[in-house]
């Protein structure tokens, strides 16, 4: 059966998350990391829209990764509090969150509808473990998988601008000459902009899909063709 049989209830609209907690996100950025995500769910709460469609998983990474919030509706959702720690390890990232996505969206019933799953990226520094990250990421992007994801990048402090480029499908944007902190503040404003404008078009029937608006403080960068 396509995971697009018909159902009366509405498509849901999966979202993951995937966040550094990497050593260098100590001090300022995680505490305002840890403002932030709480913030987005009361917002995403407030719009009913939004609330009725979107589902949200975090999974954040280091040298290894983890789920810390299924796959979920924000009204029954506890949001985690996140703690720095180790290196940096896009592929442990990029793996978790495809569990993620597949254990989340296998979770929502038989027959139910979805859409395209998007996965929101945001690291301040380099990927530094041995193993490629590539063959991860081109697994999670798969549009030959049914579980495939668009995959939105962000990148700030001493991250590498080519390589936040490339891990992207469609948007990628760093933040420049900008305060760690304020820099998350400024991801994640836009995050909760592009899942309540894109909850909207899919509730209204729209099949523009994914819609990720312009930040004054976030600079686009070129997306090469993967």
């Amino acid at each position: 059966m396509s995971q697009f049989a018909e159902s009366e209830r509405p498509a849901i609209f999966p979202v993951c998350l995937v966040i550094d907690v990497s050593g260098s996100m100590s001090g300022g950025p995680m505490a305002a990391m840890n403002t932030a995500l709480p913030a987005m769910q009361r917002a995403i709460l407030d719009d009913p829209t939004t609330g009725e469609i979107a589902r949200i998983a975090v999974v954040t990474f280091s040298d290894s990764a983890g789920c810390v919030l299924p796959l979920s509706d924000m009204a029954h959702a506890q949001m985690p509090a996140l703690s720095p720690q180790g290196g940096t390890n896009f592929a442990e990232g990029f793996r978790v969150a495809r569990e993620a996505l597949v254990d989340g969206i296998g979770g929502l019933g038989r027959g139910a509808r979805y859409h395209r799953p998007v996965v929101f990226f945001l690291s301040d520094g380099q990927h530094n473990a041995g193993q490629s990250w590539k063959d991860d990421f081109d697994r999670l992007r798969s549009r030959e998988d049914k579980y495939g994801a668009e995959v939105v990048s962000f990148g700030f402090g001493q991250a590498n601008r080519e390589v936040i480029a490339q891990v992207s499908t469609q948007h990628a944007f760093f933040a420049t000459d900008m305060d760690p902190a304020v820099a998350v503040k400024e991801i994640l404003h836009t995050v909760l902009l592009s899942i309540k404008t894109t909850s909207g078009s899919f509730r209204a029937g729209g099949a523009a899909g994914l819609s990720v608006p312009q930040s004054t403080g976030l600079t686009p960068l070129p997306v090469l063709s993967n």
